[in-house]
């Protein structure tokens, strides 16, 4: 009794390991968000505060630096991928007059979780080069600065007396950007991070998933896709989004833009991307405010890619999710609404927007003395714009089509694989219940006879020899129509060419094998045969069936296959049982394709699951076929 509930205890136990397993997977990809959003805001606020070289790096440099603490967010998936860019950011902020500790700690995280996804040595390479390369490359750090920063700025007086300057990054700042260097002590803690965590694999046992690089990527689309990933990855989205807007707009006050908006414009267009958080369950609201949100842009600055860019995955999010008759007009209001407003402005809802004009002017002079008026008013949001921006709309829709396509598609696969699996089973079942029906109706009703005439055998020995004669006479007609019947229903066992097998009588075993594979010789094809020990002890219905996969086997060889060589083991284990291994170098085939007509291999694993067994075909169109089996002796069969 407890020998039968502990198979079950334990399949209720493996179920509970992997859901706890799932959910903790879950929950460390969305605590590695929040760290992710932590690590954005964290360095956005540097930002905004930094002193440093900042407001005079090109935009590239700044940009590395803002988002690639969202690569936190992968630390598990990809560490390779997430430390490598880590590193590279934290590299680029000595670019920028500073060192980002925040980068540095996701690096770290990176680096501990490295040991999960790779072996030991590409992990201590991994580990060598982040934590190695940023210490080679601080020596290039001045060469870098003179290269990527516009010139130092300089005042001259030029020959008749007048004063003037160039450049435009301060001689203090460029001298702090060339002085940095990347501490070794650094690189020490990363590298110890690294290894540190391989140590804590082989002690502790950790959980580890090894990947290849093209895996590793595969798993990282696929824990971003995820449904239970969405509103986690949304939220990554919009605020990696609103950390480069709010940059964006921080750059653009730097360089004199920004000075007409209110205060709190500012703030409320720099946090316009965090409705990408309800992209999908309402797109058209980001779409809507991610719209109005660029028209105050366009008045103010020049510098709106960021802005542009939220629009437009807002925009694909709404072609994709809605349909065509809901997604095309609020898409095209939402486009068309910009160029109107602006071409349509007044004094009145411009000075409603940025009030500061209305002190910037003498009403009596007329607005055409209202430079900051003029100005705003002069900046149109141009209609080839919004053109542009039905480019993602087009993609949603085709991204749509494709989707309901490839659903659609693997829908129709999946009902043609059910058909063939409903389709050989049919084929069993039939031949199953066609012989079951014979041996019921017809062979057991003529033993049933011959026992029936076989106890009668005493009453007829105490009368007269012919009485007795006849008796036995009735038991061999019986036999023989039984005999006949089970002659008829082996003819139904025949090959697909109608041919009858020779060996049906007697029994073959794994002693006529060898047989098999004399036949083909005569035919041209060599077959290297081997057996592995003796067949005692081995039982007649194994023995049975491992001569019929092998008879199968290179009967497919002789007749699909087209090869040239062919190689039979079969191994005979004590007390446990036989393993056949049948090796060709065909043409192959797609074990997982279509198999209508191939009812032999379905016979197949139907006779090696009778005896409790595994059956495994490995092949590749063009590279041979292998088909390997396990045929257990259980004691009940010995017993036998």
């Amino acid at each position: 009794m407890n020998e039968a509930i502990a198979p079950v205890r334990r399949g209720h136990g493996a179920r509970l390991m992997a859901a706890i397993s799932r959910r903790v997977v879950r929950d460390a990809f969305t605590l590695d968000v929040l760290l992710a959003i932590a690590g954005l805001a964290v360095t956005q606020v540097r930002i905004i505060q930094s002193q440093h070289g900042w407001p005079y790096a090109p935009i590239a440099l700044q940009v590395i630096v803002a988002v690639a603490p969202a690569l936190i967010a992968i630390r598990r998936v990809d560490p390779v991928l997430a430390s490598a860019g880590l590193a590279l950011g934290a590299y680029t902020s000595l670019l920028l007059g500073e060192t980002d500790w925040v980068l540095l700690i996701g690096c770290t995280l990176a680096l501990w979780s490295l040991a999960g996804r790779c072996r030991a040595v590409p992990t201590v390479g991994v580990t060598a080069v982040v934590a190695i390369a940023p210490l080679l490359a601080s020596s290039s750090i001045g060469i870098l600065a003179w290269d990527l920063y516009p010139e130092i700025f300089q005042e001259f007086t030029s020959p008749d007396g007048s004063h003037g300057s160039t450049g435009r990054t301060p001689s203090a700042v460029y001298d702090q950007i060339a002085n940095m260097s990347w501490p070794w002590w650094v690189s020490a803690a990363l590298a110890f991070a690294g290894l540190a965590g391989l140590a804590a694999l082989h002690r502790w046992n950790r959980p580890r998933v090894l990947a290849t690089t093209g895996e590793r990527f595969d798993d990282v689309r696929r824990v971003l896709g995820e449904p239970d990933h969405a509103i986690a990855v949304d939220l990554l989205l919009a605020t990696a989004m609103a950390s480069l807007l709010l940059m964006d707009i921080w750059h653009g006050k730097s360089l004199g833009n920004w000075w007409t908006a209110p205060h709190w414009m500012q703030y409320a267009i720099g946090f316009a991307p965090f409705t990408l958080v309800l992209r999908r369950l309402c797109p058209e609201v980001p779409v809507v405010v991610m719209a109005a949100a660029g028209l105050l842009t366009y008045w103010q600055t020049e510098e709106r890619w960021t802005l542009l860019i939220a629009l437009a995955i807002a925009l694909y999010t709404l072609a994709v999710l809605r349909p065509l008759p809901v997604a095309l007009p609020v898409a095209v209001v939402a486009l068309a609404a910009p160029p109107i407003v602006a071409a349509t402005a007044g004094f009145g809802l411009i000075s409603t927007l940025f009030p500061v004009v209305r002190n910037r002017w003498f009403p009596s002079e007329g607005l055409e003395t209202n430079w900051d008026y003029q100005e705003l008013v002069g900046r149109q949001w141009p209609v080839t714009l919004s053109a542009i921006l039905l480019l993602p709309v087009c993609l949603g829709v085709v991204g749509r089509l494709y989707q309901r396509t490839r659903v659609a598609r693997l829908r129709e696969v999946e009902l043609e694989e059910q058909n063939r699996q409903r389709e050989e089973t049919q084929i069993l079942l039939e031949g199953r219940s066609e012989i079951a029906r014979d041996l019921h109706d017809v062979v057991a009703h003529h033993v049933n006879l011959m026992v029936i005439q076989a106890e009668t055998g005493p009453d007829l020995a105490q009368r007269d020899l012919d009485e007795v004669l006849a008796g036995f006479q009735r038991i061999g007609d019986a036999g023989r129509r039984a005999l006949g019947e089970l002659d008829r229903m082996l003819s139904a066992l025949r090959d697909a060419e109608g041919r009858p097998d020779p060996a049906l009588a007697p029994q073959p075993g794994l002693d006529e094998i060898a047989e098999l594979a004399n036949g083909l010789l005569e035919q041209g094809l060599p077959v290297a045969f081997e057996l592995r020990g003796g067949a005692a002890g081995i039982p007649d219905g194994i023995q049975l069936t491992a001569y019929r996969l092998v008879q199968e086997a290179l009967t497919n060889v002789i007749k699909h296959a087209g090869a040239s060589a062919v190689e039979v083991i079969v191994e005979i284990t004590s007390g446990n049982g036989v393993r056949v291994c049948v090796t060709d170098d065909g043409t192959g085939f797609d074990p997982d394709g279509d198999r209508s007509g191939r009812h032999g291999l379905t016979g197949m694993y139907e006779r090696v699951r009778v005896h409790n067994g595994t059956l495994t075909i490995s092949s590749t169109p063009g590279c041979g076929t292998k088909l390997s089996a396990w045929l257990p002796v259980s004691e009940v069969s010995v017993g036998r």
